[in-house]
């Protein structure tokens, strides 16, 4: 065996070891439609003008690139607050943001989260209706911060900070208003309305309004995560169940498990030889792109273990390209090793140009796709790379240290049958 072979399958055998290890120690990245959640979508509206008093106390906000980056961040640190592992958050079109909450457990609270707007303001009461409250331009979009606390035995409270520059206006607000209510206003409902004893200048203060563990917690999660630049209106909500996920990972199991055990029959009875070896790097295929999988994370979603699937017969395919391209130089009368080389020589252009196509297939689909159709973009790109992998280098090794064997040179065994001599008369 040469020098080159031997260090090119202990590579390989170092290789799949890390790749096993990988596996063992490594969880998959679960999409959504396998182990459940909500899937969202929801829409940015326009906001008009406020005039009160004479004052614009609301400026007009036109969705723009700029307003949905804005927007896509919000809700993000919302999600964060939630505690979801690997949420799935993108815009779709100009107006509209995505979200996939894997494995969430209580699908009406986050949706409240995610699309309230939680605009807090501060309002002073109009002097001659005490009925209505006037905006003062004291807004929640100016705290550095907010938190649940518990006081007492089960009155929960909401304790907020200013930055500086709201902390100058509320406390020239609180000035003003010593000896009057100051009224708390959550996406323009009355929370609560407390009576101003002294200024407040310290920047800190907190709300009060009977709210559960719950309400408080996901409030001063909104109200730290910010105010949303525009209201964003549900136009799609839908749950899916682990169940249904479960169902179709397993018929897609079983749907792979098949076509497996059919590609590893042709290739052998078809290919003799060459086909067991094309096998073998299947195996090391589907180990390196689990591996994969694991290490990037990619989260695997039903199209996904199709895209997984299909670049498995784009794998072998590969391989029918070199075999088929050895057995002609076999029947060109070349020995069996030249017949070898000459097969990966020549029909490596071939695999390179059609990979190449798939791989661009697949960036238009990462591109101008959304959620499963992106899974199945990435998994298949993955695939075809690794399928190049495998079957230039990892075939190409096992068939040389083959061939070195004398038993193993028999065209017979490459599913060719050797050239009969012509007899010719006197």
């Amino acid at each position: 065996m040469a020098n080159r072979d031997k260090f090119m399958l202990l590579f390989l055998i170092i290789l799949i070891g890390v790749a096993s290890w990988i596996i063992a120690t490594k969880p998959i990245k679960q999409g959504l439609d396998i182990q459940g959640g909500i899937h969202l979508v929801v829409e940015a509206k326009d906001v008009k003008e406020k005039i009160v008093d004479n004052k614009v106390v609301e400026s007009a906000v036109k969705v723009n690139p700029e307003v949905m980056l804005a927007a896509i961040a919000v809700v993000r640190q919302r999600v964060d607050g939630l505690g979801v592992a690997e949420p799935m958050i993108q815009l779709k079109g100009e107006r509209q943001i995505i979200v996939e909450l894997p494995g969430i457990k209580d699908p009406q609270d986050a949706v409240k989260l995610i699309g309230e707007t939680a605009k807090l303001d501060f309002r002073r009461q109009d002097p001659k209706d005490p009925s209505k409250w006037v905006e003062t331009g004291v807004y929640g979009k100016m705290l550095k911060d907010a938190r649940a606390n518990l006081r007492g035995a089960s009155d929960w409270i909401i304790e907020f900070e200013f930055n500086k520059e709201g902390a100058q206006k509320f406390g020239d607000l609180t000035t003003e208003l010593v000896g009057q209510p100051l009224g708390i206003f959550l996406d323009n409902k009355l929370v609560s309305s407390p009576r101003v004893n002294s200024p407040i200048t310290g920047g800190s203060g907190l709300i009060e309004g009977g709210f559960t563990a719950e309400d408080a917690k996901k409030l001063a999660i909104q109200l730290k995560a910010g105010q949303l630049p525009v209201p964003l209106e549900m136009v799609e909500n839908r749950t899916v169940g682990p169940t249904l996920g479960q169902e179709a990972v397993e018929k897609s199991f079983f749907a792979g498990m098949a076509g497996l055990f059919v590609v590893v029959i042709f290739m052998i009875w078809f290919y003799r030889i060459p086909g067991a070896v094309a096998d073998i790097a299947l195996v090391f295929y589907s180990l390196l792109n689990l591996a994969i999988f694991k290490l990037i994370p990619v989260t695997l979603t039903v199209p996904g273990i199709a895209g997984f699937i299909l670049s498995i017969g784009m794998a072998v395919d590969a391989n029918i390209l070199i075999f088929e391209r050895t057995k002609e130089e076999l029947r060109m009368g070349k020995s069996i090793f030249n017949a070898v080389e000459s097969g990966f020589q020549r029909a490596f252009s071939s695999i390179f140009d059609s990979n190449t196509t798939t791989l661009i297939s697949c960036a238009v689909l990462y591109y101008f796709g959304t959620g499963l159709i992106r899974g199945f973009a990435v998994t298949l790109a993955i695939g075809v790379i690794i399928s190049m992998f495998t079957a230039i280098t990892v075939s190409r090794t096992l068939m040389r240290i083959v061939v070195r064997f004398k038993k193993m040179r028999n065209p017979l065994l490459y599913g060719v049958k050797p050239m009969r001599k012509q007899q010719t008369g006197a």
